[in-house]
């Protein structure tokens, strides 16, 4: 889910013509590990999910400078999903 907002914002920002249009494209590939262990039956799932969290968050607050709050609000969703996923909040 962080995946498609991180590579359409690159994707515009490309088509702006901006020299920056390879970072949000960069950073959508942090999403790409969640997705695999999300798609397969790996042993380290959680670990997978947990660490693309924790990638996830620090991304937001190193952004905040330079895209603002936007982000922030885009990658909420996404971060809450892949925390429950991950165990980190709701866990049994």
């Amino acid at each position: 889910m962080g995946f498609v907002p991180m590579a359409a914002l690159g994707i515009e920002f490309l088509l702006d013509g901006r020299a920056l249009a390879a970072v949000p494209l960069v950073m959508s590939a942090i999403y790409l590990p969640a997705i695999v262990a999300s798609a397969r039956a790996t042993p380290r799932r959680r670990a997978v999910l947990r660490g693309v969290v924790a990638a996830s968050i620090a991304m937001v607050f190193v952004s905040l400078p330079f895209l603002g709050p936007t982000l922030a609000v885009v990658l909420v969703p996404a971060t809450a999903l892949l925390a429950v996923a991950g165990g980190l909040i709701f866990q049994r």
